[in-house]
């Protein structure tokens, strides 16, 4: 996901997997490139048992945020 508030702000989201007592959870970073910061992560109370699946229910969630903005 790519926003773009004004002209000197650069902002992206990014969904990655981390593992976690033998499962994975989805983390969503929302990364300011102008500012060169992270402006925030969150991370999933669920756990998944595969990857794969942690990473398609953090796409889902990054995009219902997207679509509620």
């Amino acid at each position: 996901m790519s926003t773009k508030a004004n002209d000197s702000e650069d902002v992206r989201a990014f969904v990655q997997t981390a593992e976690q007592g033998g499962e994975f959870v989805w983390v969503i970073t929302l990364v300011d490139f102008a500012a060169q910061k992270v402006k925030r992560s969150m991370v999933s109370d669920d756990t998944f048992a595969m990857r794969a699946a942690a990473q398609d229910a953090g796409e889902a969630y990054l995009k219902g945020l997207t679509e509620d903005r």
